[in-house]
């Protein structure tokens, strides 16, 4: 046999042992991969199921709402259900237990006032859209501000469209989403404390996109807000710590957000916000010969010593910007009656926010009925 085919035979030898070295190599690491993979899935599939049986237990709200809202995939984030009725298990708000109740058409209803958003008769329509002081948060449907002001106002369909822990920009989302088309809207009354809270705590790190849902703001740093994984969803997991983390912040009085500094910028920042949504509604309504009316955030005056200086600043700066909008066009109307809410502001209010009791609720819609009567 020649040298030359004697040194294929021993290198084409050494070959196939480095080959058959290689295969079992790459058959550990494959084996190592799979069951790292396999153990990997079997911890992740463990805390799925030890999550979602600790969810069951864990009522910690990663929104202020839950139990009659679904959420979305758009800019409102969330909206009521419909057909809600919770006539068996009661809210309770400040020792206060109230009833929720939303029709089909996703609006807040009473029993006793059940109106049709698709009414055919040429009854024009009062629209309230906003949080959840025109909502009527910590009453009954029949002690808000929308029940009081049909009652005043049998010649108009009133209709309850808003929803608690709204911010102005989900609101005026939601007022393109679900009531554009809604045929003789004569007034349209907005009134929204959010982002004058967030920007109160927040100040310079303030985020346009921040809503009245506290978990989003405090999970923000973390990356955790509405997180979704591809073809699984939303994991029991990341649910949990994402909870975790927010009664961690909640006991250490949010993260220190009160302490939050504001300036020239940031205040330019947040009108110009305030501006912007304002013109994008006022540019939805501005054809169909509808009336808008913006009210302020009603403050009650027994509340005045435990407002933070970022909020007591935020919300001035809110008021004027409604109240300036208002100036500047004849179809935009300001309606405050803070002064008169504040001459009893204890019987006025159920709490140091801004929600009304019904004896406010009922000022506000008397007042509010002779303000459109003068105009």
């Amino acid at each position: 046999m020649s040298p030359k085919i004697l040194w294929y035979a021993g290198l084409n030898k050494k070959t196939f042992r480095d080959l058959a070295s290689e295969f079992l190599v790459m058959k550990k690491i494959i084996s190592i991969f799979l069951k790292t993979s396999l153990i990997l899935v079997i911890i992740v599939s463990l805390l799925e199921i030890i999550s979602f049986f600790l969810l069951k237990f864990d009522h910690t709200e990663l929104f202020s709402v839950k139990n009659y809202i679904e959420k979305t995939n758009d800019n409102r984030v969330f909206t009521l259900k419909k057909d809600y009725d919770n006539d068996e298990l009661d809210h309770l708000y400040e020792g206060r237990t109230f009833s929720i109740i939303t029709s089909s058409e996703r609006l807040r209803i009473s029993k006793k006032n059940n109106l049709n958003i698709k009414d055919k008769t040429d009854k024009q329509k009062f629209l309230f859209i906003g949080d959840s002081v025109p909502f009527g948060y910590g009453v009954d449907a029949e002690e808000s501000l929308p029940f009081y002001f049909q009652n005043y106002n049998k010649n108009l369909i009133v209709l309850n469209g808003a929803i608690p822990s709204y911010s102005i920009a989900q609101t005026v989302e939601r007022y393109n989403k679900e009531f554009k088309d809604i045929k003789n809207i004569k007034y349209i009354y907005l009134q929204v404390s959010s982002p004058a809270q967030d920007y109160g705590m927040f100040g310079v790190d303030w985020q346009p996109s921040d809503s009245w849902t506290f978990a989003d703001q405090v999970l923000r740093p973390y990356h955790l807000t509405n997180i979704s994984i591809p073809y699984y969803g939303d994991s029991f997991f990341l649910d949990f710590v994402r909870k975790k983390i927010v009664r961690i912040a909640a006991k250490k009085k949010k993260l220190q957000t009160f302490k939050k500094k504001h300036n020239k910028q940031s205040d330019i920042k947040f009108v110009n916000h305030l501006n912007l949504n304002l013109n994008n509604l006022y540019n939805l309504i501005k054809n169909h010969s509808t009336i808008l009316i913006l009210s302020p955030i009603n403050a009650p005056k027994f509340s005045a010593k435990n407002r933070t200086v970022g909020y007591e600043r935020a919300m001035k700066l809110l008021n004027k910007t409604f109240s300036d909008f208002s100036l500047k066009r004849s179809d935009v109307l300001y309606f405050d009656v803070s002064s008169e809410l504040n001459i009893n502001s204890k019987e006025m209010f159920i709490d140091y926010c801004c929600h009304l009791s019904g004896k406010g609720a009922e000022l506000m819609a008397k007042k509010l009925t002779e303000f459109i009567k003068k105009k």
